[in-house]
């Protein structure tokens, strides 16, 4: 959706600049009304002290009670591309003109649409913030994985093999926990963008590096022979890390049922 072109338009003997024009009522005898976006995508809307006196104690009250209405929706499209966020406002904008013509029950119909348009798009926003932070902390992932892959030899040689597979693991504990966001992405009920965008970058940089995390705990134990210890074989430990960290990375069952099963245990007692 193409945003559209700044105009200029005259309110109430005051010039002002208009991204979007949803109602401009003038007439002599019942006086001037305007309702508009502004450049920077905020609801705007006034009226002239004649339409202000032709307004009766009902229609007021109704304008006041949408108003109310529209400062508890507006914040949650704060942060939303600015193609959401100007839908967003011309529904808005649409209820505090049925609201100030005495349309009530209009008034009360486009606050309704507009919560449901809010309500499908915050879970839209919400996946997409999530999703973005997800690939943009596994590509840095991959990048550095496929670096650390090519310049291997020299790595070993300066800080020791397990140290550069303990790194690899972390790599592909993360490169497995974006394949897990992206399987599971739509299947989660409870996504809302009503917190604000860094919370759910943050959330997503976090279930990336927690599958990196559980990447070194599985590598780690496959090493020791603690689990699968049929691939912990010489010749295949390497490659037997690395496919196990990238499972448990897109797993969010393994790791927690390795850790859940160790808690279990009881420490053998002393003969």
């Amino acid at each position: 959706m193409s945003k559209p072109k700044i105009e200029k338009y005259t309110f109430d003997g005051e010039q002002m600049e208009v991204l979007y024009l949803i109602c401009h009522l003038d007439d002599e005898k019942k006086g001037e009304l305007y309702v508009y976006v502004d450049p920077v995508i905020d609801l705007e809307w006034g009226c002239n002290d004649t339409f202000d006196r032709a307004i009766n104690a009902t229609v007021r009250q109704n304008i006041r009670r949408v108003s109310n209405e529209i400062a508890l929706l507006e914040p949650i499209a704060h942060n939303w591309p600015d193609d959401l966020k100007l839908a967003t406002k011309r529904l808005l904008g649409e209820a505090i003109v049925s609201a100030a013509e005495g349309d009530n029950e209009g008034a009360l119909g486009a606050i309704a649409k507009a919560k449901d348009f809010i309500k499908d798009k915050s879970k839209q926003v919400s996946r997409y913030w999530t999703l973005f932070a997800c690939l943009i902390t596994g590509a840095v992932a991959a990048v550095i994985a496929i670096i650390e892959t090519i310049t291997r030899y020299s790595i070993i040689a300066n800080v020791g093999r397990t140290p550069f597979l303990i790194s690899m693991c972390f790599l592909l504990g993360c490169i497995g926990a974006v394949l897990f966001v992206v399987l599971k992405f739509g299947k989660q009920p409870n996504a809302d963008s009503t917190a604000e965008r860094h919370l759910h970058y943050l959330e997503g940089v976090a279930r990336i590096v927690g599958g990196g995390i559980a990447g070194i705990l599985v590598g780690g134990m496959v090493k020791l022979g603690l689990i699968l210890p049929i691939f912990s074989q010489p010749g295949t430990e390497s490659m037997s890390m690395c496919m196990a960290a990238m499972v448990a990375g897109a797993s969010e069952r393994l790791a927690a049922g390795i850790i859940t099963k160790v808690e279990n245990q009881e420490p053998q007692q002393p003969d």
